[in-house]
Order: structure tokens, then sequence, then C-alpha cells
């Protein structure tokens, strides 16, 4: 999620998918739906090539989750920063 969110080798395509589509413009843009959706391709990927267990239909609720709480923590981390770089 990281990587397509805020990669720089992919500021290309993500520019021109967010140009051409509000939606998918609004899913690049939302760590939570993200998230989702990297879990639900981690998930049919182990589905099908690793084990069939049918505990994988969790994985893209707990992918958005840690995904929406990591990238929340890392802007807050941010803002702290730069709230004590501009106080001091």
């Amino acid at each position: 999620m990281w990587i397509v969110r805020y990669g720089s080798i992919l500021k290309k395509p993500r520019d021109c998918i967010c140009g051409k589509s509000e939606v998918l413009k609004d899913l690049l843009h939302c760590s939570l739906c993200l998230g989702f959706w990297c879990g639900v391709l981690s998930s049919t990927f182990l589905y099908i090539y690793v084990e069939e267990n049918p505990i994988l239909i969790l994985l893209p609720l707990a992918s958005s989750a840690v995904c929406w709480f990591f990238d929340s923590l890392l802007d807050l981390i941010q803002i702290s920063c730069n709230y004590l770089d501009k106080n001091n």
C-alpha cells in the first residue's frame, strides 16, 4: 500500500490514473481503502497458490486496519516533527 500510494517510481502512473477517474483518485488517496484492496489481492494469491484456508477472508480487513493505523501514525509523527522544528 505504501509503495502504491507514496512511491516516487509510481508517481506518473498514479497521476495518470487520478486524472482519468475520480473513483480511483479517491482510492489512491485513502490508506484504509487501498489497504483493503491490497489485502484482497494478497489473500486471493495466498488462497489460490499457497493454501485454501477460509480464514484468509479476514486478511483484507486486517490489512486495511494495519495500513490505516501506520499511515496515521506516520502522519502524526511528521506533524509533530514539523511542529517541533517550527518552535525551535
